[in-house]
Parts: structure tokens; sequence; C-alpha cells
């Protein structure tokens, strides 16, 4: 009986983080690619400073988002998947960390940030190839279009884009953080959605 509760309680916790890490997804997400479309109008220093600890939450957010996501697609993980995911996640709980101080002080640490960035988006397309060759996937294949399009198309989207249109080249990594953030969106969305449907169908009497 003891044992029985003690797993029933560790299925509910169990529960709550899940949720809890499913929704990080999908705020991240958005407010990820919020900042990515507003540092494509080449902030100000003033305007640079308010926005930071936006993007700073929208990163943190997604570190606790990766549990979800690997929840999700650990049934289908080959090498090269766990591989590509394990550089996502390394790398981006290494920019995640660095931001908030990078952005106020210590040049090395904003050398941390970019190098966790790159390794990250590294991990993205890889993951992304992995899941476009995989039939048992189970969160929508746009989301991994838009995984491995973050890197080769959005980083030369951002420099010409503000170099061009804006004047000035600004936060290349803008582009990349744009469509790695709405990646996040569709896959937080309908990790939600499924856990909506998922707990619905439990509450049927059967």
């Amino acid at each position: 009986m003891v044992r029985y509760q003690r797993n029933r309680m560790a299925g509910v916790s169990d529960e709550r983080w899940m949720r809890i890490s499913t929704v990080s997804a999908l705020l991240g997400g958005g407010l990820l690619a919020l900042s990515g479309v507003a540092m494509h109008s080449v902030l100000s220093v003033e305007q640079s400073t308010v926005a930071a600890p936006f993007l700073a939450a929208a990163m943190l957010l997604l570190v606790a988002g990766l549990p979800a996501l690997h929840l999700s697609e650990r049934h289908w993980f080959d090498t090269l998947a766990k591989a590509g995911f394990g550089l996502m996640a390394v790398g981006w709980i290494v920019a995640a960390l660095s931001f908030p101080i990078a952005n106020y002080a210590f040049e090395i640490v904003f050398l941390g940030f970019l190098l966790g960035l790159l390794v990250a988006m590294i991990g993205a397309l890889v993951l992304g190839v992995s899941m476009l060759r995989n039939d048992e996937l189970a969160v929508p294949r746009p989301g991994a279009w838009l995984l491995v399009a973050a890197l080769p198309v959005g980083l030369p989207f951002t420099i010409a884009f503000t170099g061009y249109v804006m004047g000035g080249v600004d936060s290349p990594w803008a582009g990349p953080m744009l469509l790695y953030g709405l990646a996040w969106v569709v896959f937080g969305y309908h990790l939600r959605a499924h856990r909506a449907d998922a707990a619905s169908t439990e509450a049927v009497p059967q």
C-alpha cells in the first residue's frame, strides 16, 4: 500500500513537471520568436536594455521545455538524433545561462553565449534532419523544417535584412533565434494539445 501511494505520488509529480515543461516550451518559443522579430528592427541601446530580460526569460523557458520534447520523441531516437538533441540541449543551456551575465558584463562570457548558441543551432540542424528522415515523428514536421532552417536560412536572412534594409548589421543571431523560437511554438502547441486530449480521454468513464 505504501509503495503504491509512493508510486502514485511520483506519477503525479512527473505529470506536473511535464505539464510545466510543455507550457514552458510554448511560452518560451513564442517569447523567443517575438524577441527575434524585435531584434530585426536594429534596437537602440536603450531598447536592447529593455528587451534583454525578455530574451533571457525566453531562453530559460526553453531550457525547461527540453524534457517535454525529449519525452515525446525519444521512442524513435537513433544515434544521429541523440547526438543532435544532445548538442542542441547542451549548447542552449550554455547560451541561456551565459546570456544574462554576458548582456551586462564580461566579454569572455559573451563569447561563451555565442559558442553555446552556435552549438545549439548545429544540434538543431542535425536533430531536424533526423526528424524529417523518420516516419515515427510525434511532433509536426513543420517544426522540424524550422529547426533545419534556423542556422543556414536565419543567419544570412538577418545579415541581409539588417544590412540592406535597416542600414546596419546588428545581432545576426536574431534570425536563427526567430526560426528556432517558431519551431518551439509548433512543438509546444502540439505537445500541449496532445496532453489535453490525453487528459480528456482518461477522464471519460469507460
